[in-house]
């Protein structure tokens, strides 16, 4: 559990710093701007590294019973999460009116892992990362401004909602293998 914990602060950490954009900004100056991404990036993959392999190691202990409801609202869910995420990335209508794509996304995918999971682990994961988006979105108010303007295309929306379903697809198709939980079992 610890490396776990460890790993969520690590991660959620790093993450939140670009929305203290004046101390994010005078370690750009200091440090210039690759070296500070590639800190970023380096700390990022050490705090993923940790979760992964703390979640594996924290107990599966089912702490509250899972919602019936919860496994049909998550396959309901996840397609509208993958093209939020791809959105967040793109000139699209759909991030030009939610602000926050990537963020509504987590925050969406940590409640519905939620619900379905009851597990200590999963409270642990699910539970930090929805705090984190919740947490991100008020403070990211500020950092708007760092988000390229210009017009939305309409053609990156479609982008968004092809590219989405696909790597939901294949998220579907690989979960087993990639999370050790059957998508569509029991």
């Amino acid at each position: 559990m610890t490396q776990l914990i460890l790993g969520m602060g690590l991660f959620i950490a790093i993450h939140l710093l670009p929305s203290q954009i004046s101390f994010r900004q005078n370690l750009i100056d200091k440090m210039g701007r690759v070296p500070y991404l590639a800190l970023f990036s380096l700390i990022s993959v050490i705090g993923f590294i940790l979760i992964v392999n703390g979640f594996g190691m924290t107990s599966k202990e089912q702490i509250w019973q899972p919602q019936t409801f919860a496994r049909p609202l998550a396959h309901a869910i996840m397609p509208l999460v993958f093209i939020l995420l791809i959105s967040a990335y793109l000139n699209t209508h759909i991030r030009a009116k939610l602000k926050h794509p990537m963020l509504i996304a987590t925050s969406l995918w940590a409640l519905v892992h939620l619900l379905a999971n009851g597990d200590l682990a999963s409270a642990i994961l699910f539970g930090g990362f929805l705090l984190y988006a919740l947490a991100d979105m008020l403070l990211a108010k500020p950092r708007e401004s760092l988000v390229p303007k210009g017009q939305p295309k309409a053609k990156f929306d479609v982008i968004a909602v092809v590219v989405g379903l696909m790597v939901y697809a294949l998220v579907l198709r690989g979960h087993q293998t990639l999370f050790g939980v059957a998508v569509f079992g029991s």
